[in-house]
């Protein structure tokens, strides 16, 4: 098993650095004006936009669910949860990491996990990439 490790946190601030790209929050921060995230989990798969959903569609092959954001903020936000998805070996990777950010009008853009998992085989399944649902008009 290989460990990929992107985000760094200490008791008052969380630092995220994927790709070059380099974001940070304070812990805890809440605020009526954070980025929602498009999510699609649900009946029916109906796109909501959430603040912290606990349960996450984060890419078309994979989920997070039982996630516990430790962190929400104007830049990123940082959970942790399980990975389910087509590409994963048995039925789900327990206590990933998940990482929105890149903020654009609103809503979070980006997404990255990382944990103690094999990297996936295909490449359209990904631990990194963008997140691809409609905005709301």
């Amino acid at each position: 098993m290989r460990r990929r490790t992107i985000a760094a946190a200490s008791a008052a601030a969380v630092a995220i650095t994927v790709g070059g790209f380099t974001s940070s929050a304070s812990a805890g921060m809440r605020s009526t004006d954070v980025p929602k995230v498009s999510n699609s989990f649900g009946p029916g798969g109906e796109v909501h936009f959430d603040v912290e959903p606990a349960n996450l569609v984060i890419s078309e092959y994979s989920t997070g669910r039982g996630i516990e954001w430790e962190m929400w903020g104007p830049e990123a936000a940082v959970g942790t949860g399980d990975l389910y998805g087509t590409w994963v070996e048995g039925e789900y990777y327990e206590d990933v990491t998940i990482i929105l950010f890149a903020p654009d009008d609103g809503y979070f853009t980006e997404y990255a996990v990382t944990g103690d998992f094999e990297a996936p085989q295909y490449p359209q399944d990904k631990t990194r990439g963008f997140i691809e649902y409609p905005r709301p008009l």
